[in-house]
Parts: structure tokens; sequence; C-alpha cells
């Protein structure tokens, strides 16, 4: 199913908060592959054309996965998931254009139309509503006892991702320091990975933990190849569509204690914890192979894709700053180029 029909960036201009719900450590962290994967199993399995976690954090619902609507927080009172966080179990709405309370809603009598709404609660550590798993249709919908079933499995999941603690030593600090604001000021608002501010944070923690553990960081720097053709002959919004495709590729092609950034414009960076040198090259070789194997789809259709990549290791202890660390991964970044682009090399 095409995701680009209901894509649209919304701003957040309302002023009602919705009141007293506690916030998570989840909101405003980058793309995690164990939420991408729910999400895209919701929309494979009940053929909806949206899916998504929903966390409410600070008059905001934040969207911490979102399939099929480019969409990362809505306004606590735009948003759609608050009366699923309000039942007790699943929570459908098979019309929304004909639910009072619905049918009015800016998503519903405007882009993207939605009307057929199910969701089911999720709760924190102390059991208290945080968001809701939510799928949704543009076509009035009465769900089966087995699409039900379904969704309640896949709510079942995501509860169990969200109590778990599946984040990185080098996440885990900064996400336990750091208010909502701070953190939504390092993550790149396209792709929604952790942005060049927060780069600049957590390489040094990751750093100081590989340090404390004695093992081996790799880093990984990646630029698209030809990426400013596609901006001369696509337009930007197809390069911006490439762009936030790309970073999920990269986060699925990526182990879950790895780190992935946006540094800006076409680059990206990869800090890869406690893996030798042939590790490395796998997963950076795994990551060329995301992008290229498969065109990304777009709203100027289908795009052809590859990346150069650069990879450096920064053996235990060793004494060399981030700066000088970084200039190693672009140095051999240079070389993939000069050698034809589309492949991965290695500086010492």
């Amino acid at each position: 199913m095409n995701d680009t029909k209901l894509t649209r960036t919304i701003a957040s201009t309302a002023t009602i908060k919705l009141a007293n719900f506690p916030g998570l450590d989840l909101v405003y962290t980058p793309l995690e592959e164990r939420f991408e994967r729910l999400t895209r199993l919701a929309r494979r399995s009940l053929g909806v054309p949206v899916a998504g976690v929903a966390l409410v954090s600070e008059g905001k619902q934040w969207l911490k996965s979102i399939a099929g609507w480019n969409v990362s927080e809505v306004p606590a009172d735009f948003g759609l998931c608050q009366w699923a966080i309000a039942a007790d179990g699943l929570h459908v709405i098979p019309d929304m254009s004909a639910d009072p309370r619905t049918s009015s809603h800016p998503f519903v009598v405007g882009h993207p139309r939605f009307r057929f709404y199910a969701g089911y609660p999720l709760v924190d550590h102390n059991k208290l509503a945080v968001g809701a798993f939510c799928v949704l249709d543009v076509k009035p919908r009465n769900p089966s006892a087995a699409e039900q079933r379904c969704i309640l499995d896949l709510a079942a999941l995501t509860q169990q991702e969200i109590l778990a603690d599946h984040l990185t030593t080098a996440q885990t600090a900064l996400v336990s320091k750091l208010s909502v604001a701070r953190r939504e000021a390092m993550i790149d608002p396209l792709t929604r990975l952790w942005n060049r501010r927060g780069a600049g944070v957590l390489l040094k923690a990751a750093l100081e933990n590989a340090d404390q553990n004695r093992q081996t960081l790799g880093i990984i720097v990646l630029d698209l190849d030809n990426f400013k053709r596609v901006n001369d002959t696509y337009g930007h919004q197809a390069g911006d569509e490439l762009l936030r495709k790309v970073g999920a590729r990269l986060v699925s092609a990526l182990r879950e204690q790895d780190l992935t950034f946006r540094l800006g414009g076409d680059e990206f960076l990869m800090v890869i914890a406690n893996a030798d040198q042939r590790s490395v090259q796998q997963i950076a070789e795994r990551v060329r192979r995301a992008i290229t194997d498969e065109p990304v789809p777009t709203r100027s259709g289908a795009l052809a894709a590859s990346a150069s990549l650069g990879v450096t290791l920064r053996a235990p202890g060793e004494r060399v700053t981030v700066e000088e660390l970084l200039d190693r991964a672009d140095q051999a970044l240079m070389r993939s180029k000069a050698d034809g682009r589309n492949r991965v090399r290695v500086t010492a």
C-alpha cells in the first residue's frame, strides 16, 4: 500500500493541553527498529494505511513510531488516541465521520480524512496510561474478531517493549539526565534520528563507555551518492522523502545497541559499540546493501539510491579525540568516493 498519500507535516498550533499524563523517557528519542517493525507488521497484517505508537507528554501526542503517515507529533487535543488512552481495553471507532466525538475532527473533515480508528492503551511501570497502540484507515471498518485479536497481540508486544530496558548505555545516560525539551533539540525533525548536537553528546559518552569496558568502538560515516541530482531532478520534497526513508533503513540494518545520527544534508554517522574490524565492516556493508538493494519509494516514483561509507575503529584506551576519530572516518569516506562510490572503505 502506498504510504505517501497520507503524508503531511502537522504544526503544533493548539493551546489546549491534555492534563497530567506522566511522561516517558521514550519521548523524543530516535527511531528504534523494535517499534518500527511492530507498526510495519500492523499495516501488513491488517491492511490498514496507518499504524502508530503514540505517547503523551507535555500537551502533545508524540509518535514514537508511525507507519504510513509523515507526522511526528500533534497537539494533545488534536490527538486521536485520547479515547484509547482513557479506555480499559481495545477502543474501536468504526466510522469517525459518524461518531459525535470525532465527526468534526480536523483529521476527519480534512486531510488525511480518517474514518476508522482502533487503539489500545499503553502503560508505564506504575500502570499509569502513557499512550496507545493504534491503527487507522481512510475507510470505515468493522474489525472481525480475528483482526481485533491481532491488534491486541501487537499492542501487547508494544507494551513489552515500552517496559523493557533496550536503550544503549550512552543513550540511557543522555535520556536520564536531559529534559524532554533538551532531547527534542537533539532530534532531527526530518529523519527522527539524533542530530549533530546529539552526536556531540552521545559520541563522547560512547567513548567513555568504551574505555570503562575496554571495548573497541567503530565509527561509520555515510554520504548518499549523487544526492544533489535527486533534488535537482525531482525537487527537494522528493529529496527529503529519500533522506527520511534512508534513515529508517539505517536503523533497520543496525543492531539495537548501535547509534545513528543525521549530521546534516545527506551525511549520516553510525557508532558501533563492542565490535571488531571485521564485524564493523560487515555492518557497514549491510547498511550499504539496505540502501542499494531495493529502490526507495517516493511520491516521485521509486528512486534508486546508493551510498559511500567510511569506517574507522578506536582501540580500547586509544588516545584520540572525537574530532580526530571523525577525521579518520572521513578519510575513509573520501577513499570510497575516489574508488568509484557505492562501497565501504576502512582507515586504521
